[in-house]
């Protein structure tokens, strides 16, 4: 089930003002709302003297600020915004933590399971690193654990701290370092609560042929030598021919003279 959006709808304060032409009202109405698989909830807070607005905030603006939305709000100088824009900015953050925890009531119909991978990187002839992968997942917590015939891997797994991706969700990931041909011997064991049951992963080597890392340094030298012996012939022949440009000519009109009287007058010429 995908995540529901969530709204936070709050009436700000109520304040009651005595003027020479009667009372008047000043009411804020703050409005959080959850997006998942976007990032931050977006904040919206405007607010109304009596009937008309005079200030707005959305923190979907391209620059989020506190701004007029009456012509009297204008006259007020750039400190004035500055204020009302950093405590608004402060709300909107308090905001973002109460929806996380509306989210938290939701725990099973909110979460969203891991997309899951192991990766395969050689290290040399002898050594490979498995990397097991877990993106898009909420919420943050996560047990990602390595085995090796059954048998925990912890102290041998390089695991990285759970971070967000930037939309919303996390993502982690867990690597150990095997021997070479050994790779299926490792499992990765994945829990998270968007997930129906615990996965098992093992890395599926592709179709596509590896090739170790001596034999790409033997080719790279085999082709190095290879331009080198062209090089040389090339700066030899043209050594042996004194530096001049007739050898050439000289070959081309001999083999066309060959083939015809017309191509052997064009080369006397």
């Amino acid at each position: 089930m995908a995540p529901r959006t969530l709204l936070l709808l709050l009436s700000g304060t109520l304040a009651l003002t005595e003027t020479s032409t009667g009372s008047h009202s000043m009411r804020y109405f703050d409005t959080a709302m959850s997006r998942p698989g976007r990032g931050e909830p977006r904040i919206i807070i405007v607010g109304y003297v009596d009937d008309t607005q005079f200030v707005g905030f959305d923190s979907d603006a391209a620059s989020p600020r506190m701004e007029p939305r009456a012509p009297w709000m204008k006259k007020e100088g750039p400190e004035y915004w500055e204020e009302e824009t950093r405590k608004v900015k402060a709300a909107a953050q308090t905001y973002g933590v109460s929806l996380r925890n509306v989210r938290g009531y939701y725990n099973q119909s909110e979460a969203d399971p891991p997309k899951t991978q192991v990766t395969h990187h050689a290290i040399s002839d002898h050594e490979a690193t498995l990397r097991c992968w877990a993106l898009g997942f909420y919420p943050a917590k996560i047990t990602l654990m390595w085995q090796r015939d059954g048998e925990d891997q912890t102290q041998d797994t390089e695991l990285v701290e759970t971070r967000p991706a930037g939309d919303g969700t996390f993502q982690k990931w867990a690597a150990v370092v095997v021997p070479s041909g050994e790779e299926q011997r490792y499992t990765c064991h994945v829990q998270q609560e968007g997930l129906l049951e615990p996965l098992t992963l093992r890395w599926e080597p592709s179709s596509q042929l590896t090739i170790p890392v001596g034999i790409i340094a033997g080719l790279a030298v085999l082709v190095a030598v290879v331009i080198g012996a062209v090089v040389t012939a090339v700066m030899w022949r043209r050594k042996s021919s004194g530096g001049k440009g007739g050898s050439y000519s000289q070959a081309a009109c001999s083999d066309s003279a060959q083939g015809s009287d017309v191509s052997l007058t064009a080369c006397k010429a």
